[in-house]
């Protein structure tokens, strides 16, 4: 079975856009070739992931998101084991004012939930329309 965490954190005021490119490409190659799927998403200055795998790589790289000085206010939306991986892969994404709300790719995100309960479903769902808005 796979296990998943979603949480939102608040990102450091000394982050540039340069560094969260640079952070986005890394966490996508590296979770991508890790078996670790899931989703980064960033916008106005707060980060927003699902993250999913076997537990014990999960439950590593939580750890290192929570010792990582590049955010910090980590608020756990939800952990628990899941039956079915949501995500064909790792995706990333930077929203910026330009590029805010967009309903098909809000659809595209959504789409991925549709393995979790309804509860988590539920929570997720309204904190990532809150985000994307």
């Amino acid at each position: 079975m796979r296990y998943a965490i979603t949480y939102v954190s608040t990102a450091s005021e000394n982050l540039r856009s340069k560094d969260i490119d640079h952070l986005l490409d890394h966490c996508k190659t590296k979770n991508n070739s890790e078996n670790i799927t899931g989703i980064l998403l960033y916008s106005d200055g707060n980060f927003f992931q699902i993250i999913e795998g076997e537990k014990d790589k999960i439950d590593h790289l939580f750890h290192k998101i929570e010792e990582d000085a590049r955010h910090r206010g980590i608020i756990k939306i939800f952990e628990r084991r899941i039956k079915n991986a949501a995500y064909d892969g790792y995706e990333t994404d930077f929203i910026t004012g330009q590029h805010r709300y967009e309903q098909e790719k809000f659809e595209h995100y959504l789409n991925y939930l549709q393995v979790l309960d309804e509860k988590s479903k539920k929570t997720v769902v309204t904190i990532l329309k809150a985000f994307l808005k």
